[in-house]
């Protein structure tokens, strides 16, 4: 439970959320989009954030859509994690979004962990290795942009904006794929590390959570990757440092720790998806 008073909205539109967020701007409140809402209630608990108007996107049609149009795969950010896990347009998707239990899951939506503010954000690699488009609505009205000029870290918006849906071409949603992911203790726990790669016609592509402060993709490590003129260990070992990132340090693992995970799911990122050549 918030242990403060505040205002929440549940818009049907996208322009009633825009305008509950404006309004309650305007009223000298603080608002917030709300998704799942697991992450604000529990840093509203912890003092770190006092919202003080929630505007709930879970009932704008545009946010629950899940289907397949023109080429893409599109998947609107208010989607469960169990709703995107049983779906087959992304596999590589419905195996990320597999985290925590599965009555979490029916809480947890996809924009809400890929706009979250924990370091992880599992959901949001898959669509880092694809020509994935948001579209997003906000003050100034509608735009639909590469995911990639809007994420680095984070999910970088304008003010008043929110994220409404994803939209993958179909033919890289269907490229094989990989994922590892290794955790302390339970399976439902944070990531010490998670893979996910993709083979494409340019070569491997590579993203990861957990081991740094944030997602990440880099073109540097994946050109190292895909260098066969190394032998795969030492591809694997050069791609780790490629990354160039202080690896986290906390009581789930040690910078160590973290660093040999790496290593050892960039090896096996490259045996799996047949880059030993």
């Amino acid at each position: 439970m918030i242990a403060h008073n505040l205002v929440y909205h549940r818009p049907e539109t996208i322009g009633e959320a825009l305008g509950a967020f404006a309004g309650a701007e305007a009223e000298g409140l603080k608002p917030y989009y709300l998704a799942g809402g697991t992450e604000i209630t529990t840093f509203s608990r912890r003092g770190l954030i006092t919202p003080g108007a929630l505007i709930d996107l879970k009932t704008i049609p545009e946010c629950r859509v899940l289907t397949r149009r023109e080429g893409s795969a599109v998947f609107g950010a208010g989607l469960t994690l169990n709703e995107v896990g049983e779906c087959p347009f992304f596999p590589l998707l419905s195996e990320a979004a597999g985290i925590v239990d599965h009555t979490v899951r029916n809480r947890l939506t996809l924009g809400g962990n890929i706009a979250g503010m924990l370091p992880y954000r599992e959901t949001v690699l898959p669509f880092l290795l694809t020509d994935t488009a948001a579209r997003l609505a906000g003050p100034g009205g509608e735009r639909e942009v590469p995911l990639a000029d809007i994420f680095s870290r984070r999910l970088k918006l304008k003010p008043g904006e929110f994220l409404v849906q994803l939209r993958v071409p179909e033919a890289e949603a269907g490229l094989p794929w990989f994922r590892r992911r290794r955790v302390k203790q339970s399976r439902l726990d944070y990531p010490l590390l998670t893979i996910c790669a993709l083979a494409a016609r340019d070569g491997i592509r590579l993203a990861l959570s957990g081991v740094f402060d944030s997602p990440v993709r880099s073109p540097e490590v994946e050109a190292v990757l895909n260098d066969r003129s190394l032998e795969p260990a030492r591809r694997a070992e050069t791609a780790a440092a490629a990354f160039g990132l202080r690896a986290r340090d906390d009581q789930r693992g040690s910078a160590q720790y973290r660093e040999m995970l790496l290593l050892r799911g960039l090896e096996e990122t490259i045996r799996e998806l047949g880059g030993e050549g």
